[in-house]
């Protein structure tokens, strides 16, 4: 029996299996449901914690209203709720230093060096390269950094 590859795109993530169809089709619903939690139609999924928020009352919550349900405790923290918002809110597949030091300006979070930031996140695997965006450097959140604000937001009280 031949091999087959199969290969899903997400926004900036992207998951490919090679193998028996058997084999393929089985680890990428795995790799779906566990990174992703995509199951198929059908099948139930994990008990996940109930989505967050992001509009009250049909309007979109703005990015400071958004900052100050987060329990940021640090420049990296903050960093991560400001591409956590820019993703999840604002649709962005990926964003730049810039983009997030405007919203950093925006909700009142200003950063000195944003660059410094994004490195430090990327070297702990909470943000990763995505390309480029307008010829400089895009970043998108890892699976890790989008656990990080989610824990971060069921712990604040309501």
């Amino acid at each position: 029996m031949a091999d087959v590859t199969l290969r899903v795109t997400i926004g900036a993530v992207s998951v490919e299996v090679t193998g028996s169809e058997e084999y393929a089709e089985r680890k990428l619903e795995e790799l779906l449901g566990k990174y992703l939690g995509m199951t198929k139609p059908g099948v139930s999924a994990e008990a996940r914690p109930a989505p967050i928020p992001l509009e009250t009352g049909g309007k979109r919550l703005s990015v400071g209203e958004f900052m100050r349900r987060i329990t940021s405790k640090n420049l990296t923290d903050r960093a991560l709720g400001l591409a956590y918002y820019l993703e999840k809110v604002e649709g962005a597949s990926s964003f730049t230093t810039g983009e997030l030091a405007a919203k950093g300006k925006e909700a009142k979070y200003p950063f000195a060096n944003i660059s410094d930031v994004v490195a430090r996140l990327a070297a702990r695997g909470l943000m990763m390269s995505a390309g480029y965006k307008e010829s400089q450097r895009a970043y998108a959140l890892t699976a890790s950094g989008e656990q990080v604000i989610e824990s971060m937001l069921e712990a604040t009280p309501k």
